[in-house]
């Protein structure tokens, strides 16, 4: 089974929020960056538009909005244990770039998508 945020899974990342954005509509490039992950920090890019997810890695320069968090904070949301709307309002996960897209991403951590592919995550890396 692959780790959550190991190097194996950012091969073939999924965002459950990415691609909630993704199912309502929403567009935006998003970059997460994870401190204390299985392999080391984790960096990856989600390029939200036309109701698709594209994922790369690493984080390049013109992203919307970037993300940080420890790991514990990641698995947290995975899980369902932690609230991703708590956890920026509470500046656990750190936020630069557009507030817009930040509302949008946070607003679809609410939706039904969200929580299906949030399981299948949490299922596929064994949490």
């Amino acid at each position: 089974m692959t780790a959550y945020l190991s190097e194996a899974w950012l091969d073939s990342p999924c965002d459950p929020a990415a691609e909630a954005l993704a199912a309502s509509g929403g567009t935006g490039t998003i970059g997460r960056v994870v401190s204390g992950a299985p392999d080391g920090e984790a960096r990856f890019t989600a390029r939200v538009a036309d109701g698709t997810v594209a994922y790369e890695p690493g984080i390049p320069d013109e992203v919307d909005l970037t993300l940080t968090d420890t790991y514990a904070n990641a698995v947290a949301i995975l899980t369902g244990s932690e609230d991703a709307n708590a956890l920026v309002m509470r500046g656990r996960t750190k936020v630069t770039g557009s507030s817009h897209v930040l509302f949008e991403l946070l607003a679809a951590t609410a939706t039904d998508r969200f929580h299906e592919v949030q399981a299948e995550v949490r299922s596929a890396v064994g949490l």
